[in-house]
């Protein structure tokens, strides 16, 4: 399962809207599976699921000059030119800014100021 906040692989976190009585279908609809304890805080303070869209392409914007960062350091262009190891690395950088961007976005939801990407 994917954690419906920041996409990385759900653990033993989870979280289910308590307004519902035990035996109201809308809450085992309203069940998510997360990946940690500060996904659940954003979850809850959220009632659910974020607003994904809206937040993945502002994250996706955040994540595209950091990997842009590591393609130049490497001074190649060309994909199919990359190790193993520089592959892999790139998909690092890019998941790991992503999902960054994703939490600090929901760590900032309703706040008067938002991250500066």
């Amino acid at each position: 399962m994917i954690c419906p906040v920041c996409r990385r692989e759900a653990r033993w976190w989870g979280w289910f809207d308590a307004r519902y009585p035990i035996a109201d279908p809308r809450r085992d609809r309203s069940r998510r599976h997360l990946c940690s304890r500060r996904c659940q805080d954003i979850c809850h303070r959220r009632r659910g699921v974020l607003d994904a869209t809206e937040h993945e392409v502002v994250a996706m914007r955040a994540a595209s000059p950091v990997a842009g960062e590591y393609v130049e350091s490497l001074g190649k262009t060309d994909l199919a030119a990359f190790s193993e190891d520089e592959w892999l690395t790139l998909i690092e950088v890019i998941v790991t800014a992503y999902t960054d961007a994703l939490r600090d976005l929901a760590d900032h939801d309703g706040e008067a100021e938002a991250p500066p990407w």
